[in-house]
This record gives C-alpha cells, structure tokens and sequence, in this order.
C-alpha cells in the first residue's frame, strides 16, 4: 500500500524537459536546475507496461512529450519523492489526451478534484462508446 504525503492545498508546479518515458503512466522530467524528477501521471490508470496496451500508451506519451518542454500541476508526492500529477504541454492536458485516446483508464485518487475527474470520466466513455484503444472489440 502506498501512503501519500499531502502538500498544501494550494497546488506546486514544475516545468521541466521530458528526459525519459518510463511507461504509458511515467516520465523523468529535468529541471533548469538540472535535477530529474520521476512523474506519475494522476487521475491516469495505465494497464501493465508488458501488455501491448501498456506498450501502446508508452508509444503514444513517447510521442506526445519526448523532448518537449512541460509543465506538471501537483498536490501529492508518493513517499519516494515521486510527483504525482496533472501534465501539461502547451496548455494541453495529457494525462486527458491518453484516456480520450483509449489507451488509460480514469482512476480516482488522491489531489484529483472533483471537476477534473469528471471531465476524465466523460472522455473515458466518449473513448468506450468510439471504441478507442483499451475499448476496440
């Protein structure tokens, strides 16, 4: 069980360039400061990285975020120092673009409020009704 430490309630952010893709729900940010941080992208459930969905949601983060310049919205580390949060590249939500492409799940957590989960939940079923990648039959 993994516990999390609360930040304030006000949310931190960090921008940072995306080093590495760890899995279809992870990134290594470096920092100007040049400090990595590890990321897990909240609100986001990713199936196992050794099924071919997980290699599928690895490729499309690869693609949307390798390189690039992001910003990430936080509230929650994990008790390793990991962020846990919301990413962002040029104001586009990309934990919301993975679950609309089908390719996560919505998870409700901890540091998700309730109109982002929300808005996670309707892109959810709109990629279940299109049958998007975890819903193709």
């Amino acid at each position: 069980m993994l516990l999390m430490l609360s930040l304030p309630a006000q949310s931190a952010s960090l921008v940072g360039r995306v080093f590495a893709v760890q899995s279809g729900s992870q990134i290594t940010v470096s920092t100007d400061g040049g400090e990595f941080r590890n990321v897990i992208l909240m609100g986001v459930a990713v199936p196992d990285r050794g099924s071919s969905a997980g290699r599928n949601a690895k490729r499309q983060l690869h693609s949307l975020l390798a390189g690039q310049v992001v910003t990430i919205k936080y509230r929650t580390l994990n008790p390793l120092g990991v962020i846990i949060g919301t990413v962002y590249r040029g104001g586009a939500d990309i934990n919301l673009r993975l679950i609309q492409s089908g390719l996560a799940r919505t998870k409700s957590e901890k540091g998700l409020d309730r109109e982002m989960l929300d808005r996670y939940l309707t892109a959810e079923q709109q990629a279940r009704q299109r049958h998007l990648g975890l819903w193709q039959r």
